[in-house]
C-alpha cells in the first residue's frame, strides 16, 4: 500500500508537467519577445530559446517553478547578455519570472505584456524542431553548457552592439521566410499589428503620465479644500464673535431703553409738581376773610388783605367799598350784617 501510495502521488505531480509541444510553443513567445525588448543578437536569441526550453521542461510540479531549475536558467542567462541587458531583464518580471502557478493551472506573466498570442517579431531558430535538451545542465553536468562560451555572446560592447531589434526597424524582417509558428511577421498585416502595438505602448505610456498628471491634480485639490475648510473654520469663528457683539450691543439698547423710561418718568413727576404749586399760588380762593378788600388802595387798618384779582368770600364780616379812596372802610366785627351792593361814595 506504501508503494501504491507513492505512485499515485508520483502520477499526480507529473501530470502537472508541461508537454514537449506546448513548452516549445511557451519557450518560443517568450524568446521571441526578449529578442525585441532586450535587442538580443541572433546567437543570443538561439541560446536564449535553449535555455527557456530546458527550464520549462524540467518543471514538473508547481514546486520547480522558483527551485533549482529557474536558478540555472538565470544563472545561464548571466552568461550570454549584456550588464545593460541583464538588468532590464531582471526589471521584468514578465522576463525574470516568466511562470507561475495558480489554481491548478500553469499561467505565464509575459501575456500581460503582450495578449496577442499569435504574434511574433522574428522566426523561429533553424534548431526548432530538433533542440531536445542538449545543451541542459543535467546533461553536460557541472554549470552548464553556457559557462564556457560567455565571450562568444558578449564579446561586443555596448556601443557596437546591434541587435535584432536594431535590424527589425531597419526592415531586415520582412518576407515569409521570418515566418513565426502562426503569423508572418514581416507581411503588411504583420507590420500593421507591430505598429499596432507600440501605438498601444504609447497610448500606455500616454495614460500613465495622465494618471499621474490627475492624481498631482487631486493632490491639489486636496490641499485647497483643507485650506477653504480653514477658512471656512476662520469665518465661522468670526461669525461667533460678531454674534457675541451683536449680543452686547442689545443688551446696551436695552440699558438705554431703561435709563431712557427712568428719565420720562422723573421729567413728569417734576412738571405735575410745578404746574400744581403755580396754580394754587395765582389763583387761590379764600372761603373766609377776616380783612377788607380794596379796589385801589389797601386800608392802613385791615387784618388780611388780598390784593389784586382776588375775589372775597360771599359771607363777609365787614362792608365793601367799590371806588373811594378817603379813609371809608370795612369794620371787622360789625355783627355779621350782609351787605350786597352797599358803596360808600360816589361811584
Amino acid at each position: 500500500m506504501f508503494f501504491a501510495m507513492m505512485l499515485m502521488l508520483t502520477a499526480s505531480v507529473s501530470a502537472n508537467a508541461m508537454s514537449y509541444e506546448q513548452a516549445r510553443n511557451e519557450a518560443l513567445f517568450l524568446t521571441d519577445k526578449m529578442a525585441y525588448e532586450l535587442n538580443l543578437t541572433d546567437e543570443q536569441y538561439e541560446a536564449a530559446y535553449e535555455i527557456n526550453l530546458d527550464y520549462l521542461m524540467g518543471v514538473t510540479s508547481r514546486y520547480d517553478v522558483y527551485g533549482t531549475y529557474w536558478e540555472r536558467r538565470n544563472l545561464d542567462l548571466s552568461y550570454i547578455l549584456l550588464d545593460w541587458q541583464w538588468n532590464a531583464f531582471i526589471a521584468a518580471s514578465y522576463f525574470y519570472r516568466p511562470l507561475y502557478w495558480d489554481a491548478g493551472y500553469w499561467h505565464f506573466g509575459i501575456y500581460a505584456r503582450y495578449p496577442h498570442r499569435d504574434y511574433f517579431y522574428f522566426g523561429r531558430p533553424h534548431f526548432y524542431h530538433s533542440y531536445r535538451g542538449a545543451h541542459a545542465w543535467h546533461r553536460v553536468g557541472g554549470h552548464g553548457y553556457y559557462h564556457g562560451h560567455s565571450n562568444h555572446y558578449r564579446g561586443g560592447s555596448h556601443g557596437t552592439h546591434f541587435g535584432m531589434h536594431d535590424r527589425y526597424n531597419r526592415g531586415d524582417f520582412r518576407g515569409n521566410r521570418h515566418s513565426s509558428t502562426r503569423v508572418t511577421a514581416g507581411d503588411r498585416g504583420g507590420r500593421g499589428i507591430g505598429h499596432g502595438n507600440r501605438s498601444i505602448d504609447r497610448q500606455n505610456r500616454s495614460i500613465e503620465r495622465g494618471n499621474r498628471t490627475i492624481e498631482r491634480q487631486n493632490r491639489t485639490i486636496e490641499r485647497g479644500n483643507r485650506t477653504i475648510e480653514r477658512q471656512n473654520r476662520t469665518i465661522e469663528r468670526g461669525n461667533r464673535t460678531i454674534e457675541r457683539g451683536n449680543r452686547t450691543i442689545e443688551r446696551g439698547n436695552r440699558t438705554i431703553e431703561r435709563g431712557n423710561r427712568t428719565i420720562d418718568r422723573s421729567r413728569s413727576s417734576s412738571t405735575y409738581g410745578g404746574s400744581r404749586s403755580s396754580t394754587f399760588g395765582s389763583s387761590s380762593r379764600s372761603s373766609h376773610s377776616s380783612g377788607s378788600f380794596s379796589g385801589g388802595s389797601r386800608s392802613s387798618h385791615s387784618s388780611g388783605s388780598f390784593g389784586g384779582s382776588s375775589h372775597s368770600s360771599t359771607r363777609s364780616s365787614g362792608s365793601f367799598s367799590g371806588g373811594s379812596h378817603g379813609g371809608g372802610g370795612f369794620h371787622g366785627h360789625s355783627g355779621g350784617g350782609h351787605s350786597g351792593g352797599r358803596t360808600g361814595g360816589r361811584r
